[in-house]
């Protein structure tokens, strides 16, 4: 979106809401999780969603699973893709490829979006199981919208698999 925006290749509705999730900060979650003391959280920037997700996966040795599907998109984002590609797109891509295990069929827009990176793409987080109930609470007290993408699992053959 922000490269539609630069051309002026996006909508104004779309530049509405991007500006409005841009403009929100990762406080309210990062206070509402602080007291159960994870072990495992980045905010989603300049690596894109499957960057940080590599380094995250890496330096926890485990790997990640990530529910295409279920990831968030902003509204008028999938239309915006295969016209609008940053060259960070094209970095991450380059340099965190290697360690992401795209499954079929994944539309490769959807693939875009998850390397492109983010001014304020929200924090990514691994809870364990038996905290998920604890944290989704936290964070809906403080009316932080969050979603469920994935799960970490032992290390296998790469950091990130996109299902």
């Amino acid at each position: 979106i922000g490269t539609a925006i630069k051309f002026g290749r996006a909508a104004e509705a779309v530049v509405a809401e991007a500006a409005t999730s841009m403009r929100k900060l990762n406080k309210d979650a990062a206070e509402a999780l602080a007291p159960l003391a994870l072990q495992a959280c980045t905010d989603v920037t300049g690596f894109g969603l499957l960057g940080h997700a590599s380094e995250m996966a890496a330096a926890s040795d485990v790997s990640l699973e990530i529910e295409a599907e279920a990831v968030p998109l902003l509204g008028g984002v999938l239309p915006l893709v295969d016209g609008n590609k940053s060259g960070g797109l094209s970095s991450n891509r380059a340099h965190f490829a290697s360690g992401v295990v795209a499954l079929s069929p994944l539309a490769e827009s959807r693939l875009d979006i998850f390397y492109d990176p983010q001014t304020s793409g929200g924090l990514l987080v691994a809870v364990p199981e038996a905290l998920v109930a604890q944290a989704t609470a936290a964070l809906d007290s403080r009316g932080v919208f969050w979603a469920r993408v994935g799960r970490a699992t032992p290390r296998g053959e790469g950091l990130v698999t996109v299902r």
